[in-house]
């Protein structure tokens, strides 16, 4: 495997955070994609990397210098529009990244560096970051992977806290680990994450679509980077409330989204919850992955270990239920 050399180049003044999470998202995928990608891909400064990618419209005067120098720049767009091939669309797919990556190998091999090391970079690299949401990029982005194979360990400090398989379906932690992850008093952003073995011993595997629930909902109280305050969104698949023992405040969010689609402020009134509530409980299904943008009909959804909701008529009476014991009208 041939080892090439990225840089991620952040704004020296950023305007818009979305920015910060679209290059976040993209060293997620560089990250959780080691050893699996036909070159491998190791960060390294701008003087040094062959690829460099930048926010499209960054003035930073470097880009024309190592654009000249015949360094290839990748741009990220937050606006919703690609300016060329090799360019991305905040929020994109793991898949995006991974073939842009695979392109960039043509114009790379035709070029001759005699500092290049054709050796693969450690797999055992560490990483660790406070954004709020980077813990909750690493599972989307280990969902799109879908690595039975492979295992994370996350530990605060040197402690280890939890394993989590690297394709997101099972999760292994300490009973007071896992009360902590509901609680939200465990900082998810702030473990430090690297590849490991499989757990020999200890307790039993966790549903991992329990961990995602949780991540999401507890990030952060404001809206998840990739959704947009704007857009209405539904429910298109049940979570499953029977792991995730949901507050009655969940359901109503969940029963009005079924029911039809809304913008955050307006699940908030229709749920009789608070913005917050509506807010954090959006991000959870948004993680779970069962909520898709309203008219987005054939979105293609990522696995997450849930399971599909069952018979029509038990779903209705379900919601049933809901209305008469909550109270919600829909």
């Amino acid at each position: 495997m041939v080892a090439r050399r990225i840089a991620l180049v952040k704004p020296a003044s950023v305007i818009e955070e979305k920015i910060t999470h679209a290059l976040q998202l993209f060293d997620s995928i560089l990250w959780a994609f080691q050893g699996t990608t036909r070159s491998t891909w190791t960060l390294v400064a701008p003087e040094t990397a062959e690829v460099i990618v930048v926010h499209e419209g960054d003035p930073d005067e470097r880009i024309g210098a190592w654009r000249a120098s015949g360094k290839l720049i990748v741009e990220i767009s937050v606006r919703d529009r690609a300016s060329s091939a090799a360019a991305l669309v905040y929020p994109f797919k793991a898949s995006e990244v991974l073939a842009l990556l695979e392109r960039l190998d043509g114009p790379l091999n035709s070029q001759t560096d005699p500092q290049r090391e054709n050796r693969s970079p450690d797999s055992g690299v560490p990483r660790q970051s406070q954004e709020p949401w980077s813990f909750v990029e690493t599972l989307r982005t280990i969902g799109e992977v879908q690595n039975a194979e492979a295992w994370l360990i996350a530990r605060d400090a040197k402690v280890p806290c939890l394993w989590l398989r690297a394709d997101g379906a099972v999760y292994v932690a300490e009973q007071s680990t896992i009360e902590a992850i509901r609680r939200g008093t465990l900082n998810l952003a702030s473990l430090n994450l690297q590849k490991a073995v499989p757990p020999e011993r200890g307790p039993g595997p966790q549903p991992g679509s329990e961990l995602s629930w949780f991540a999401g909902y507890h990030a952060s109280a404001e809206l998840a980077p990739w959704l947009k305050p704007t857009v209405r969104y539904r429910v298109n698949r049940w979570p499953n409330f029977g792991l995730i023992r949901p507050l009655p405040a969940h359901i109503r969010v969940a029963a009005t989204l079924t029911s039809a689609p809304a913008r955050v402020d307006e699940i908030a009134v229709r749920a009789h919850v608070s913005a917050e509530e509506a807010t954090r409980t959006l991000n959870a299904l948004a993680v779970a992955n069962v909520v898709v943008a309203a008219g987005d009909e054939a979105a293609p959804a990522r696995s997450s270990g849930l399971p599909a909701v069952g018979s029509r008529g038990g779903f209705a009476t379900f919601l049933s239920n809901v209305r008469r014991h909550l109270g919600l009208r829909m």
